[in-house]
């Protein structure tokens, strides 16, 4: 049997919900553009899913639509663009 190399793979520890809170609160937030955030992702929305190696990465925002938001990340030197929802961020403290 082949080995699988899919998008979720290696991700058990992180796409697992723990004793978290169920609120809807952090999507009340109002974020505008150039807001630091920081990218931790929810299991529970399995679209716009962000890939798990920019789990915990901090990044600003670029642009925000109506369901979803543009971050950008600098991953080394390399400037990256992610496009996810609203429940996969939280605002940096």
């Amino acid at each position: 049997m082949p080995k699988s190399h899919g998008i979720r793979r290696k991700s058990r520890h992180i796409m697992t919900k723990g004793n978290m809170s169920r609120g809807l609160s952090h999507l009340l937030i109002n974020y505008s553009i150039g807001d630091k955030v920081v990218v931790i992702i929810d299991p529970r929305e399995h679209k716009t899913t962000p890939h798990r190696r920019f789990q915990g990465r901090v990044g600003d925002i670029k642009e925000i639509g109506r369901r979803t938001v543009k971050i950008g990340i600098l991953v080394g030197d390399k400037q990256k663009y992610l496009q996810t929802k609203f429940n996969h961020i939280r605002p940096i403290k």
